[in-house]
């Protein structure tokens, strides 16, 4: 082999590295601005996917304030209306005992005074019965309404019962 012929195959062969060189570097331009356009598009949809995301949480929030607004206006139309009945209730036990008063008035010289001293034991006994029957209705999972007006006592008596017996427990 002469120099010229080892001069051509190093010609072709520089050539052929160059070229493959070429074709490497231009190829991995290309799978570049690929990639890049997919990381703008992944960026761009990221963006999207806040705004919307916000949107909604905004949206969330508003309403959850809504709902709690709503919640506060039923609790105090409920407190109005219970208060409204445990007045009504009161009215009507003072109507009852008033009716009853005027039905029973016994005169002055019937009355036996050990007689009222054994009605007030009596008495102070129910008031322990009712404080049970209270306390029984309510672990039975009955409402302060509904005991009052089963046993006919006032709601406030209820719940003063109640919360007597929370502390002593």
């Amino acid at each position: 082999m002469d120099v010229t012929s080892l001069l051509v195959i190093m010609a072709t062969v520089g050539t052929l590295a160059f070229s493959w060189a070429s074709f490497l570097i231009s190829r991995r331009k290309v799978e570049d601005e690929e990639f890049e356009k997919m990381e703008q598009r992944i960026l761009e949809l990221m963006g999207r996917f806040k705004h919307v995301s916000s949107m909604r949480i905004e949206m969330l929030d508003r309403k959850i304030n809504e709902i709690k607004r709503v919640m506060r206006e039923a609790n105090d139309i409920y407190s109005s209306l219970v208060v409204k009945m445990t007045d009504l209730m009161k009215l009507k036990e003072e109507v009852f005992v008033e009716e009853k008063q005027e039905e029973i008035i016994p005169s002055v010289e019937k009355i036996d005074f050990r007689k009222e001293e054994k009605e007030e034991e009596i008495e102070s006994e129910d008031d322990m019965g009712i404080e049970k029957k209270i306390v029984s209705m309510y672990d039975e999972g009955l409402s302060d309404i509904e005991i009052a007006r089963k046993l006919g006592i006032g709601v406030g008596e209820v719940r003063l019962m109640i919360s007597l017996f929370r502390k002593r427990g």
